[in-house]
């Protein structure tokens, strides 16, 4: 893939990723109990918001790759196109070490350094931390299969979660 093409879908998958929570949240009752879960888990709030957004963002750059592996092209228009339902299969659908191939080889900053190597140490684990790693992948698929319910359009997509994120103000 190439790598500057690579690092712009990387880009809007995190862009993405970090819009998910503001954007579930307009049901309060939802964050108070993630917030909630977190701390039975041994999370703090701001480590497991991290946390979900690097695996969301994984679980959408993932997609890209496997389009991409299959001769699609691996573009932001193919990201877009993407049904928000397809996010959340992907994430029952994968090992959890199959989310590390969708990691970029170099962050951007020091907290997305950090947010992969946290996401990278918890899916090498095992016990409870293996617990919190299937609980992460059960919020991501519920909060993309909720947006995608929420949607009036009938395939709800990567585009339309961009749009509403940019209704809210919460990207560009």
């Amino acid at each position: 893939m190439n790598s500057a093409r690579d690092n712009a879908v990387w880009r809007e998958c995190r862009a993405l990723s970090q819009c998910l929570l503001p954007l579930i949240d307009q049901e309060t009752w939802r964050r108070d109990r993630r917030h909630d879960d977190f701390r039975e888990r041994g999370l703090g709030v701001p480590e497991g918001e991290r946390l979900l957004g690097t695996f969301a963002a994984l679980t959408m750059h993932t997609v890209i790759l496997d389009a991409a592996a299959a001769g699609r092209p691996p573009a932001l228009e193919a990201l877009h196109s993407t049904p928000l339902h397809t996010i959340a299969q992907t994430v029952m659908n994968k090992r959890d070490y199959e989310f590390l191939a969708a990691a970029p080889t170099h962050a951007d900053d020091d907290a997305e350094e950090r947010d992969l190597a946290a996401f990278r140490l918890l899916t090498y684990q095992t016990g409870h931390a293996a617990h919190v790693f299937a609980y992460l992948g059960n919020q991501v698929r519920t909060t993309f299969d909720t947006l995608a319910n929420r949607s009036r359009t009938t395939t709800a997509t990567c585009g339309d979660l961009r749009h509403w994120a940019s209704l809210t103000k919460l990207l560009p």
